[in-house]
This record gives C-alpha cells, structure tokens and sequence, in this order.
C-alpha cells in the first residue's frame, strides 16, 4: 500500500507539470488563468523534490535517532514504567482515601490528596494518548507519510496544507518519540534529580550482538558486561542462545550498552569467565547505523554446547579441536587443557603426555566435575579424547540485568527526591517536550505548504 501511494504521488507531480505547461500553451490571454501555469510547474517540481528527499529521509530516521541515543524500544520502556508508576500511584491513592474515611479528620486528608489524584488521572489520559501517537507513528508512520504525500502532490493545492501536515507530523514524531527519553532524561538531571548514579550521563546504544569461538557460536552463556573506572563496574548480565545471540531480558536480540564508555564484556561458563573481543568495545562508534551487529569472540574455547559442558586452553596454550559424533577430540601443546561438565556427562577421557588433575566446581546453583590437564612436555604435542553423553540442560538461577532498565528503571525512583522526580520526569517535561514536538510539526507544515499548513482549515 505504502509503495502505491508513493507511485501515485510521483505520478501526481508529473500531472501537475503537464497541467502547467498545458495551461502556458493555451491561447488564452486571460492572466488570472495564465499565471496558474507557474505555480503548477514550480509546485510539481517541488513536490517531486519533496517526495524524493522524503523517501530517503524517513528510512534514515531510525539510524539518525540512534545516532542521538534513542530508540523505540527505548521509548517504550520510559512509556511503559510512566504507565505503570501512574497507575499503581493513583490505585494507592485511592486505596488510602477509602481508608481515611474511617478515620478522625479524614476528609482534611482527602482534601490534600484529591488534587494529586486529578494530576494522575490527567497523567494518565495524557500516556494513554501518547500511546496513541506512537502506534500510530510506529505501525502505520510509512504509510501516513505517503498519503500525505499524494495530498501534497494533488494538483491545483487542493490538499496541499494536510498533506504538508501528514508529512510533518510523521517525520517530526518519528525522531521526537525515540529521543524524547534521552531530552527528558538530561533534562531532569540538570535539574538536581539524582536519576542515577552513572548510567544518566552515558545516554544508550542499541546493538545486536553475537559470541562465537573459533566460529562456532557460545551457547547458552551468561555474558556479563562492565564498565571501568579503576575498577570494573557491572552494569548488566545477558545471556547467549544456541545461535550465539546474546539476548536482554527485555529487548530479545537487541541489547543496550552505554553509548559515550566502552563495555567490557565476558562470557562466563561454569564458574569460568573468558574475554571477549575487542576489549574493549566502543558502541558510540556504532551508533550510526540501524539494525547493528557485532560479533564478539574469544580462541579460549576449544569445545563448548548447550549444556555447560566445555573444554578450553589456558595460559597461553596451542590447542585444536574437532568432533566426531559424540566424540572430542584435542591436540596441541603449551599451556594447560581444562574440560568443565555437569554431572556426569563427559566420560571415557583418554589422553598422552598429560597430567589430569580431578575437582569439583559449583557456580550459582549449579555443581559440576572439572578435569585439569597439563602437560609432560611442553614441547612435544598432547592428545585428549572423551565423549559427551546424557548431559542434562542446566537450570540456572541467575538474575538477568538489563543497562537500559537500570538507566531508566522504576527502582531508580525509590529516592526521598521522588516527589521532585515523579513531577518532572514523567508530568512537566513529557508535557513541555511534546508540546515542543507539536510546535515543530507546526512549523514545519507551514514551511512544507506555504500560509496556513493547518490541517483543520482543509478537513
């Protein structure tokens, strides 16, 4: 539907220069009809320009709301905790008014109360609207910017002012909603809101991420994230799926990082953590491109599948590997080999010039066998052969963290500010910024359709 109105946009244009040169030919010396023809062809090759530039603007705005920090899932989570935060104040305010009623002096309390309750029944009719809008901007946006396009196409500007709207309107609203966290966000932090202690000032970047080892992907890994200032800081625990994807409680395939630090990531497999390169990485230098993917690896790896069952080298080893149905196979020198399984899934272990060394290992709620071996001679190359039999899918207790909910997180609000936070995070600012959206969309429209570029005065 989107690319028919786009066609038939680019074919009113056309229409609208033959209209023109056709009204320029005819002899008739009447003016007032005459100068129609100017207008005609200046407004087809604008409208030609507009519909072109348009076309390619709109599938950069995703990439150029990233580039400034925003995204919809962004925006998604800021709309989703205001929602909630309104909704579950509002039920407890009215649960405390049926309370006070029983009590001595209560309907002085209620009277206190009262104005608050009509600001979140307000807040809350003003979400749901902004809710609206951004259905309306994220699933139907592509096709409302073409039909405003057709209308500003039409010839003789008959549409002209609610096209040039439509057009704005979309345009304006796609960006604004994706970065309206991060302006209110900065916003509220220079006003004295202590949001939170580091995450404010690092905005965020959306990134898809895989973790592969010498190709083959790391599956079912928790994979911890830091930043570092003297000292490492986490700042989330994702995890890996059987395709290497490192997925985000909330986001699926799509994680958050801090977009002005570099991340630090490392994958962490029975208790054993490996780097992953780089090291570390720098996401700000990825933020202007939409859909990114980055692959993050590590060599320590010589075996690993989805039930935490792994084999890797160390201190420096030159190890390979490969399989043969459930068989494993390593070689190599240097360094020490060491295999990590739960239960007893890993079994007939034979090997030549090693030392094996047996242990336990428990990490969160999981236990397992370790079996450590190092060799004879480092010189001389080493053998290691097992199979991998009935290992059962781990049942891991951890709980996930994800950099965006925790940059923007209800918890965070949970401050004796929380008066003051709840004021401009989620009522003055939203209200003062949308009506800023409003007033772009405005002005654009009248840049875009000349006087009035008013809806209402066309429909």
């Amino acid at each position: 539907m989107a690319n028919f109105y786009y066609l038939l946009a680019i074919n009113l244009s056309l229409l609208t220069f033959y209209l023109g040169v056709l009204i320029y030919a005819l002899p008739i010396p009447d003016k007032g009809v005459k100068r129609w023809s100017g207008i005609l062809i200046k407004d087809s090759i604008l409208s030609f320009i507009i519909i072109i530039s348009i076309y390619f603007i709109y599938n950069y705005i995703n990439n150029l709301a990233n580039s400034l920090g925003g995204s919809w899932g962004y925006f998604n989570l800021w709309l989703t905790n205001a929602i909630t935060l309104s909704i579950s104040t509002k039920a407890l305010l009215i649960l405390l008014s049926s309370l006070l009623t029983k009590v001595p002096l209560g309907s002085q309390m209620i009277s206190m109360i009262s104005p608050i309750n009509d600001a979140l029944t307000a807040e809350i009719i003003f979400l749901a609207g902004l809710w609206g809008i951004y259905f309306i901007v994220n699933s139907l946006g592509q096709t409302i910017l073409m039909f405003g396009l057709v209308l500003y196409s039409i010839p003789f500007r008959v549409a002209r002012d609610a096209g040039a709207w439509f057009i704005s309107f979309i345009l304006v609203f796609s960006i604004g909603l994706q970065i309206m966290p991060v302006f209110i966000t900065n916003i509220a932090e220079s006003s004295g809101v202590n949001l939170n202690n580091q995450a404010i000032s690092m905005g965020l970047t959306f990134i898809n991420a895989k973790a592969y080892y010498r190709d083959n992907p790391i599956k079912n890994s928790l994979i911890y994230v830091y930043t570092y200032n003297n000292s490492y800081n986490q700042i989330a625990i994702y995890k890996t799926d059987n395709n290497g994807n490192i997925i985000s409680p909330i986001y699926g395939n799509e994680i958050s990082l801090p977009s002005e630090v570099p991340s630090y990531f490392f994958s962490v497999i029975d208790d054993v953590a490996f780097k992953l390169y780089p090291f570390p990485l720098y996401p700000y230098n990825l933020s202007f491109r939409n859909n990114q993917e980055y692959i993050l690896y590590t060599n320590n790896i010589l075996y690993e599948n989805e039930n935490y069952t792994l084999a890797f080298e160390g201190n420096n080893g030159n190890y390979n590997s490969f399989t043969n149905g459930n068989t494993v196979y390593i070689y190599g020198n240097t360094g020490y080999v060491e295999i990590r399984a739960l239960d007893e899934c890993v079994n007939n272990i034979s090997y030549s010039n090693f030392v094996e060394t047996k242990g336990t290992w428990n990490f969160n709620n999981l236990e397992g066998i370790y079996y450590k071996f190092t060799p004879i001679n480092q010189s001389s190359n080493s053998y290691l052969e097992f199979n991998v039999n009935n290992c059962t899918q781990p049942k891991l207790n951890v709980k996930y963290s994800d950099y965006a909910n925790n940059y923007l997180g209800i918890q965070n609000i949970l401050t004796p500010s929380i008066l003051e936070f709840f004021l401009l995070y989620y009522i003055t600012i939203p209200l003062i910024y949308f009506s800023l959206l409003i007033s772009i969309t405005y002005g654009l429209a009248r840049l875009l359709g000349g006087r009035r570029g008013i809806i209402p005065r066309v429909i």
